[in-house]
């Protein structure tokens, strides 16, 4: 294997495409496999007839001119030319009769929560001088933990600073603890809804600053022109793409990774392997549970009520636009109680792209209602429905059936104008990504998670890093970004490769 060393990366997410990008860029030859007939990975997105389909995409973050995250979104050519959508709300919720939206001035929040529950004046200004602090904040992309001298690990504690020790009190803060002290139930929904269960307050409190910031906002034509916008990037820079070429062994020996031999039996020899899909996987069927994680990334798959995986079934309308919600993300109570997986849903969370002109045809735009599900029991729930295709086709439909009718009930003028369109479920997840627990996203991590840096090493193997947002505090696609970019660091390292 003379000329450049090369690089097996299995996966074409967002952290394959990221990771395939810098290698390219630093004199590497990459080959990326993705066993699905498109690049996305978790950023699913596709074409129905000639209507874009956002499977994934609510808001990215990174999106202000001038910050690191930024500038890393623009190395991988994820945002070039392009024009945002800038809601007015990250979030609003409906409830008691009142409506809270966490507005993009924070000020224009306080005013108008102030006006629905004076008493609860004070929580609202403290929860606002968090937001205001956390600001500050910049989300360390340089360089991994793991590779920075005493003096630059001293430097990034000595940037981030107060701010940092801030969020840290917050991360350890249960995001439904603190909705429990307003008075007003509006507030108290609000504030749980807006993250998935098991947040924490120090999360809410940095994607709001995030986004009051602007730094979080929608890149138009979503996650299908954004990853087209990366493979473009990719192969611009000379790296190779295989579709619908699934890996089915990571290839070792003598303690090193060696190379990858595809489903179709074809064998290709590597210096490095990089696998930017779930480690899990990675682990027990790629590499034939012959090596382990990390312990650190151990801890996170054995520790569920620390760090619970996160489904849902993703319900896919076709709506008038002229009847849509005018927040982008919206919750509002239904009286209809939808059994799934065994449990109950009394509110749906309904996500509209209207206010991107490619998502709307013909006077009709996507409209996404989530139906949040525990994440192994309703994993095992799909995967039992799965066995019979009838079962699960019956059990999507009666689903979809209860979330039109609670829709027309809250917004009269849909009614009979509905089309349901598709739908997601953990076995979705499960088939195209291989995620544990069929999982969306990748952990999410609680007040009783104990951080922890994370390299994608393996114990006893050199020559392979796991990769993506499996790695980072938080899921999103700014992790799986900044996550690639750190894998390829590590492998420049290990070579003695000048990072510039």
């Amino acid at each position: 294997m003379g000329g450049p060393k090369r690089i097996a990366i299995i996966g074409a997410g967002v952290a394959g495409l990221s990771a395939g990008i810098y290698a390219q860029l630093h004199g590497f030859r990459t080959t990326i496999y993705e066993k699905n007939g498109v690049a996305g990975g978790a950023c699913m997105s596709w074409l129905q007839g000639n209507l874009p389909m956002e499977g994934s995409m609510r808001y990215l973050w990174g999106v202000r001119d001038g910050t690191p995250l930024y500038d890393c979104w623009n190395e991988v050519g994820a945002l070039r030319e392009t024009m945002f959508v800038n809601p007015d709300s990250f979030f609003t919720a409906e409830d008691s009769g009142e409506t809270v939206a966490l507005c993009q001035d924070l000020d224009t929040f306080l005013r108008h929560t102030e006006k629905i529950s004076p008493e609860d004046a004070p929580l609202l200004e403290r929860f606002c001088g968090l937001v205001r602090k956390a600001q500050a904040y910049e989300l360390p992309v340089d360089k991994p933990a793991d590779l920075r001298s005493p003096l630059e690990a001293l430097r990034a504690n000595t940037a981030s600073g107060e701010v940092a020790k801030v969020l840290a009190k917050l991360y350890t803060v249960s995001l439904a603890d603190f909705a429990q002290q307003f008075h007003h139930p509006a507030l108290r929904c609000a504030f749980n809804q807006v993250l998935p269960a098991g947040s924490t307050l120090g999360q809410l409190a940095l994607c709001y600053a995030a986004f009051t910031a602007g730094d979080v906002a929608v890149p138009i034509g979503g996650s299908h022109k954004m990853i087209q916008r990366m493979v473009d990037c990719y192969l611009e820079n000379d790296g190779e793409l295989q579709l619908q070429a699934p890996v089915q062994e990571i290839l070792t020996a003598n303690g090193a990774a060696r190379g990858v031999r595809l489903q179709n039996g074809e064998r290709l020899l590597t210096h490095w392997v990089v696998s930017a899909c779930d480690p899990a996987y990675t682990c027990r069927v790629l590499l034939q549970d012959r090596y382990s994680m990390e312990k650190k990334l151990q801890l996170r798959f054995s520790e569920p009520e620390a760090f619970p995986t996160f489904s849902l079934v993703r319900l896919f309308f076709s709506a008038p636009a002229d009847s849509l919600p005018l927040a982008r993300v919206f919750s509002f109570a239904t009286d209809l109680v939808i059994s799934a997986a065994g449990e109950g849903c009394s509110r749906l969370i309904v996500t509209q792209l209207s206010d991107d002109p490619l998502f709307v045809q013909k006077g009709c735009a996507e409209l996404i209602v989530d139906i949040p599900m525990p994440g192994k029991r309703s994993f095992r729930y799909w995967e039992k429905l799965s066995v019979s295709p009838r079962a699960y086709d019956e059990e999507v439909h009666r689903l979809a059936a209860d979330a039109e009718r609670a829709l027309e009930k809250r917004f009269p003028d849909m009614k009979g104008k509905l089309q349901f369109l598709t739908c997601h479920t953990p076995m979705t997840y499960a088939r195209r990504l291989n995620a544990f627990h069929g999982s969306c996203a990748a952990f999410l991590e609680t007040a009783k998670a104990r951080p922890a840096q994370l390299t994608g090493r393996l114990p006893g193997l050199s020559h392979l890093l796991l990769t993506g947002q499996w790695l980072g505090r938080s899921a999103g696609l700014h992790t799986a970004l900044v996550q690639g970019k750190y894998t390829v660091q590590r492998i420049c390292h290990e070579e003695r490769i000048l990072w510039d």
